[in-house]
Parts: structure tokens; C-alpha cells; sequence
């Protein structure tokens, strides 16, 4: 059994990108979703499963000769929650599970370990959450760690509860950890963030 199952979720639209499929565009040469992906198994002790979608086969294709099981969820249009859902069920047993949205450009493996590292002082059945600054500019990141507790909970709550609404019902759970990264709060929804993204590297 591994030590953490990490569900990367690479199964949605990209409706906000335009006409491209924002998951095969090219960051740090290569796909971003290949980027993301790669990151993730180099996560000590952890097996990774990828969750299709939208473009399925050629997300796939962008994932060939990394170590990580793909799985397809057909009900990928319903929505990001039934992907999680996919993802655990389909994860094996594990006592965390971290949740990683596909389009991260700059969450780094060492970002994850030090995620990982904040939830070891988590209460037991906690699911721990970055946030950075303060009021109005107060941001919510991702990726999100959930005990086995937690997973087990979303499972039996059907493919409509999710992450999100699991804190919603249950927001005792949420533990909440400061983190200054930009690995947890920069993703890539839009043409404009991109664009910026692009800048950033060429700076």
C-alpha cells in the first residue's frame, strides 16, 4: 500500500481557454499536463492516478512514459466533483490522498512534500488546505490532503458531495495551513493566464 495516493484531475473542458485544450499546451517544454504529472511521481512513497476526460485520448498520449495509472471518467461533463470521485475510487488504499488539479504550472514536487509535511500537525480525519494573505486578498490553493477518514466520506456521500462540498457540510474538517508558494495558488484557466505564465518563464 502506498503512503499517499495522489489524484491529478485532467478531465475537464478548459472552457475558459478557448478553443485549446489548456492541459496539451506547452509550458517548460512540454505539455502541462505532462509537467504536472511528471512532478507528481517524483513524490516519494506515492502512486498517482490520472483522471480523463475531455480529449481523453490525446491527454493520454501526452502522458506516455510516466509512471502514473490513467482512469476515464465518463461523466467528466457532470462536473470536477464526479472526477474526484473517480479518482478515490479507482486510487488504492492509502492513509492520504492529495487532490491535484492538472493545471498547476508552478506546483513543484517540493511544494507538495512541504504540503505533506503541514499535515502531519493536522487533527486526525483533517483535511488540510493552503491559503495565503489576509482579508479581501485572501486566497485558497490547491492541492488538498485527505485523511483515508475523509476519502471515506466523500465516497459514501455519492459522486455529487466532492471535496468542496465536504468542507461546505463539514467545515470543522477544513485545516487550514499558511503557504507562500506560488506552486499552490497559480493555475492556468484563461488565454490571459497563459500569456502570463509564458512571460513568467521567459523573464
Amino acid at each position: 500500500m502506498a503512503e499517499l495516493q495522489v489524484i491529478v484531475l485532467a478531465a475537464g473542458m478548459s472552457h475558459r481557454m478557448a478553443d485549446d485544450n489548456k492541459l496539451l499546451l506547452p509550458v517548460g517544454g512540454m505539455p502541462l499536463v505532462s509537467l504536472t504529472v511528471s512532478r507528481m511521481a517524483m513524490l516519494d512513497n506515492a502512486a498517482v492516478t490520472v483522471v480523463l476526460g475531455h480529449e481523453a485520448d490525446l491527454v493520454a498520449a501526452a502522458l506516455a512514459g510516466i509512471d502514473a495509472r490513467l482512469v476515464v471518467n465518463d461523466r467528466f461533463g457532470d462536473g470536477q466533483m464526479t472526477s474526484v470521485h473517480c479518482g478515490l475510487t479507482a486510487a488504492g488504499k492509502a492513509d492520504n490522498f492529495m487532490i491535484v488539479p492538472a493545471d498547476m504550472p508552478r506546483l513543484s514536487a517540493a511544494d507538495c512534500e512541504a504540503l505533506l509535511a503541514a499535515h502531519e500537525a493536522a487533527p486526525k480525519g483533517r483535511v488540510t488546505v493552503p491559503f495565503r494573505g489576509e482579508g479581501a486578498a485572501r486566497q485558497r490553493g490547491n492541492p488538498i490532503i485527505l485523511p483515508a477518514e475523509a476519502v471515506a466520506g466523500i465516497l459514501d456521500g455519492g459522486v455529487k458531495l466532492g471535496c468542496r462540498g465536504l468542507l461546505e457540510q463539514q467545515p470543522d474538517l477544513m485545516f487550514p495551513v499558511e503557504m507562500g508558494s506560488d506552486g499552490y495558488f497559480v493555475d492556468l484557466d484563461t488565454p490571459e493566464a497563459y500569456a502570463a505564465e509564458t512571460a513568467f518563464r521567459a523573464a
